[in-house]
């Protein structure tokens, strides 16, 4: 006999149980990183669940056909190790980590495709592709050094991608391909390292703020959507997805930024805290219907099975993908930076 599918109080229940257990591990992490001097432990824990992430993108649907772990880790690393040298020394801003992880991204899956067709062998072009990582150790295993290494890193890796971009342009769909692991590196790997600068500006408050005001519009929504939603603005993208989750969501982290700043975790007036809230939770949702649109056309409904009824690691950090630049852009034009 085959088994009944749960029943949406158990659904419900069960996702429940799932995010009260992400949100002691998340309390735990923010506690631990509350204790350090400079923030490491947010790094080093968003850096650990990036790797994952991506592993676990690479094998999303149809993208597992791509062979494009390579061409993810390669610049995952390099803005990790981006990343630790702004710990170190003067740092770096986010723009330069999103165009460092662009072109890394082009070189490794351009050299792993050219590599690919001269040796015929996949493995033997992993390998090549993994010494790539020699450029990103030489741009940042000296953290004072940085600066004058940013020049000649970024001509390597100008002239890997001149050389080994023929073998992809004259490969039906190898641009296709290459725009596909420029995109999922550029969307997926600079937000979590960059939590760290989060922390620098505004401090622990202002970490516990920002996730707080980046995912309590997931719970509302979810919690609205199924109470009473009966309106559904993207079928086509997120059949699940109900205006009436969407409003709640936007109260929820709305009213969520004022807490906040009432609470004295972050700075300014009350309705400045609404306005930040706001604007991380558009996008935060915008982030969601990002990433609904790429497992659409990847052909899965969830990004892995990894955390039972919650889906995915992707399927929780998908807000975060969006919200991270979002409040880095735009909340020093509405909030004063922290106090330690």
């Amino acid at each position: 006999m085959t088994a009944s599918p749960p029943s949406k109080a158990a659904r419900i229940a069960r996702r429940t149980l799932m995010g009260l257990t992400l949100v002691a591990t998340v309390a735990a992490l923010l506690f631990w990183t509350s204790r350090s001097g400079d923030g490491r432990p947010i790094l080093y824990a968003g850096s650990a669940i990036l790797l994952v992430a991506l592993w676990e993108t690479s094998r999303m649907g149809s993208l597992a056909l791509r062979d494009l772990l390579p061409a993810l880790l390669v610049p995952a690393v390099g803005i990790i190790l981006l990343s630790r040298s702004a710990i170190e020394a003067s740092g770096s801003g986010l723009g330069l980590a999103y165009a460092l992880c662009a072109a890394l991204a082009a070189a490794a899956y351009s050299v792993l495709f050219a590599a690919r067709r001269l040796t015929g062998s996949s493995s033997t072009a992993r390998i090549v592709t993994y010494l790539a990582l020699a450029v990103v150790l030489y741009l940042t295993n000296d953290s004072r050094e940085l600066r004058e290494r940013l020049v000649p890193a970024f001509l390597v890796l100008a002239v890997l991608i001149a050389l080994a971009l023929p073998f992809v342009l004259r490969q039906p769909g190898g641009g296709r391909g290459l725009a596909i692991a420029v995109f999922l590196a550029v969307w997926i790997i600079p937000p979590l390292p960059a939590l760290w600068l989060v922390w620098r500006t505004w401090s622990i408050g202002g970490l516990v703020a920002f996730l707080v005001c980046s995912k309590i519009g997931d719970t509302a929504g979810y919690y609205v959507g199924t109470a009473i939603g009966r309106h559904h603005p993207f079928p086509s993208i997120s059949p699940g997805k109900t205006t009436e989750g969407c409003l709640g969501s936007l109260a929820a982290a709305t009213a969520a930024g004022g807490v906040c700043v009432a609470l004295d975790l972050l700075p300014g007036q009350v309705a400045q805290g609404l306005l930040a809230g706001a604007l991380v939770n558009l996008a935060a949702q915008a982030g969601d219907l990002l990433e609904s649109f790429v497992k659409r056309r990847v052909g899965v409904k969830d990004s892995s099975t990894m955390l039972g009824p919650s889906g995915g690691l992707l399927d929780q950090l998908d807000s975060l993908l969006l919200t991270v630049p979002a409040a880095l852009v735009l909340w020093p034009w509405i909030l004063p930076p922290g106090s330690d």
